[in-house]
């Protein structure tokens, strides 16, 4: 076993991922674990097939990279690896595998097998969805939204266009800072602040977590790993 405590951190960002390509192509070559120690979680998820998320000591969740990604089990993972936006919302029923979810004054649906919270009518959930998972749609072109996508309304607060994607901030009664990541292939030039605007989704890809957590646990991580 070979133990590798932040070896890459000192690098700049082009030679950093040279380095992790390097590191992945020797272990596969040597056939030994690897037990690789960084703060930086995009470097965990391209370079592991297991992942330890660990908060005070203790392991928070282990799985694959995909699977933390797309089904945390708590509120520290879902900010802590990656950016989710995490909303308030009150069970209204349950039909099937789906959960019908009151939020904003509007409706939500959530899989029932992506939800670990209880799921009883009238109980809290926080209710999760990746920036990248939303389109955002003029609010002028709402009708073209297809039936059945989780939506809410909101209005443009501020966006920044960093290449492959514009990273747009929603002002939504739902939540005050919602994230939205759009790819950069048809841009909207309507889409600026001031505009309002639908978000949408396939529920599919929303996720339930128990209302009882901190609903901004990892966040606080995040920011002073940035410092």
């Amino acid at each position: 076993m070979l133990l590798l405590d932040e070896p890459l951190g000192a690098l700049d960002l082009k030679l950093r991922r040279q380095m992790q390509l390097e590191l992945k192509r020797i272990q596969t070559e040597v056939g030994i674990t690897f037990v690789h120690v960084t703060h930086d979680q995009e470097e965990a998820m391209t370079m592991a097939d297991t992942v330890a998320v660990m908060n005070a000591g203790r392991v928070e969740q282990l799985g694959s990279p995909a699977d933390l990604y797309e089904n945390p089990n708590t509120t520290f993972v879902a900010n802590f690896l990656g950016t989710s936006n995490l909303i308030e919302a009150e069970v209204d029923s349950k039909s099937g595998d789906e959960i019908v979810l009151k939020a904003g004054g509007g409706k939500l649906l959530l899989p029932a097998a992506r939800c670990s919270a209880p799921t009883t009518t009238g109980g809290k959930v926080l209710v999760g969805v990746r920036p990248e998972k939303i389109s955002l749609t003029h609010a002028d072109d709402a009708g073209e939204i297809p039936a059945g996508r989780n939506r809410i309304t909101g209005t443009i607060a501020d966006s920044s266009f960093i290449g492959v994607s514009t990273q747009y901030v929603i002002d939504s009664p739902v939540c005050p800072e919602f994230e939205v990541y759009a790819q950069n292939i048809d841009r909207d030039s309507r889409l600026v602040p001031g505009t309002e605007v639908v978000l949408h989704w396939n529920p599919a890809h929303t996720f339930g977590l128990d209302a009882a957590q901190d609903i901004d646990a990892g966040i606080e991580t995040v920011e002073e790993e940035a410092a």
